[in-house]
Formats: structure tokens, sequence, C-alpha cells
């Protein structure tokens, strides 16, 4: 059940994308939407010359202050035009990052959504990161130009047996239709009884199933492609209008210096994805 959507606004082109979802999906599901706009005071800058004058510090602070409040009315304006109910937050932080403070606030929400990446924040990868591994809800990323179906019926669940991809599933069970066609994909199942099972995919599958949904396996060999390349194609071919998954699977530093399949889908996606961790 979904009764609350937090809404982070990154500062890129991705936010209205974002509010947008949430707005569909706070009508779809009678829920409140909670946007946050994050306003970071200036800190005190000191080089061989000394700190800088105050008037300076308080100028930048004032700027940064009119352009966050220029955000906040952007915001409101663009949920008020749906039926739903919403708020837009104005957090001012003296000693928090924006990301700390969204991981924090989206604690007290159900579903996180944020737009996809656009390159016009640079800073939007780390947010996202910070708030899937600290926040301990699932984020719904929608990459801008592309509608939320509210509620999916071909969803595709990028199946591996992790935490991960478990917690996935069942925070996108309220997402789907009852009688959505859920599509398993497994890519290079390893069959054994600590991996995949002898049957890849047929247990999650059977439990799926007595959610009243049909489900369809499809195993799929990476065959020299990353696994998120393997995963992206097939929801395009397919026509899935969500992809599910777990994020950030591996360790950290595997997925910093090596990459993965959560960065892969992250940069390809051109439907909603809904990440769990």
């Amino acid at each position: 059940m979904i009764r609350e959507l937090f809404v982070p606004l990154l500062d890129g082109g991705s936010d209205e994308a974002a509010l947008d979802a949430a707005a569909a999906l706070a009508l779809a599901h009678s829920a409140h939407v909670s946007a946050l706009v994050t306003l970071e005071h200036p800190l005190p800058m000191v080089s061989e010359l000394g700190a800088l004058p105050a008037d300076l510090t308080r100028g930048q602070l004032e700027e940064a202050r009119r352009l966050a409040m220029a955000r906040v009315a952007a915001a409101e304006h663009r949920l008020a035009r749906q039926a739903i109910s919403s708020e837009v937050r104005l957090s001012e932080l003296v000693a928090l990052w924006s990301e700390e403070t969204a991981a924090w606030q989206a604690r007290h929400a159900d579903l996180v959504v944020v737009g996809g990446a656009d390159g016009s924040n640079a800073h939007a990868g780390l947010s996202f990161r910070s708030l899937l591994l600290r926040s301990g809800r699932p984020v719904l990323v929608v990459p801008t130009g592309v509608r939320v179906a509210t509620p999916a019926r071909r969803p595709l669940l990028a199946w591996k047996p992790t935490p991960e991809a478990t917690r996935a599933i069942h925070d996108a069970l309220p997402l789907l239709a009852p009688d959505a066609e859920l599509e398993l994909l497994v890519v290079d199942p390893k069959v054994s009884e600590h991996e995949h099972g002898q049957d890849p995919g047929a247990d999650i599958a059977r439990h799926l199933a007595r959610h009243g949904l049909r489900v369809r396996i499809a195993s799929l060999p990476a065959a020299g492609r990353s696994v998120g390349e393997v995963i992206m194609q097939h929801a395009r071919e397919t026509g899935a209008d969500l992809l599910v998954m777990g994020g950030y699977g591996h360790a950290r530093w595997r997925e910093v210096v090596l990459g993965g399949a959560t960065r892969t889908v992250l940069a390809q996606a051109d439907l909603p994805v809904l990440f769990a961790h």
C-alpha cells in the first residue's frame, strides 16, 4: 500500500519527470506527495589572505535562498495542477549535506521518486546512490519524457536470488495491475543450491503466482555483454512498462571501479525502473 511518495528535487532537468510521476502515482493510490528542496549554507572560505568578507558569504546565501524559493514555487505550481494532496518543503542545511537530509526524510515515505540521469546535474548519480543505500526505501527512477504506468501491466523483473532483488519485487507489488503479465528475466543463471537453484526462477515465479500474477520466465546468456545491457535490451524488445531490480548488489568498491548492472541501467534506462537495496 502506497500512502506517501517522496520526491527529493535534485536541481536538474529531470525533476519535472519525477514530480509528474509522483503526481500520477498519488492520484492512482490516493497518496500524498512530499517534495524536498535543500539549501546548503556556504562554508566559510579561508585562504592565506584570511577569511572571505562576511558580506560576500551573506550575499551568496541570499542568492542561493532566492533560487531555492523559486524552485519551491515551481514545484508547488506543477503539483497543484493535479487533484492530489501535496507539499514542498525547503530545508536549510548548516551541518548536513543535501543527500544526507534527503535520505533521512525518505525514511518517512513509502516510495522515493527521482528523475533519470539527464546530464544537467553532476551530483544526481551520487544522490541516487545515497538515497538507495541509506534510506531503506525503494527508489523509482523515471527518465525525462517517460510516463509512469499506473498500474504497470507488463513489468520485467531482473531476477537474481539476492536480498536486494527480493526486496525490489515485494516493493513493486503495489505498483502492479492485479492481472499483470510479469516476465522474470534470469541472465547467465548458475544452477546450484546456493545460487539460482535447480530450476532458475521457478521458486520465485510460484511465489508471485500466489499473488495472482501471470509469470513467464526468460533465461538469457550474456554472450559477451554486461548484465545491464542484456536487461535493457530485453526490456525494449518486450515492451516492458516497468523494470524491477535490486540495486548495488555487489561490494561498493566493485561497483565504483568496475561498474555493474545498476550503473548501466541508470545510464541507459528509457522506462521507469524500481530499485531496492
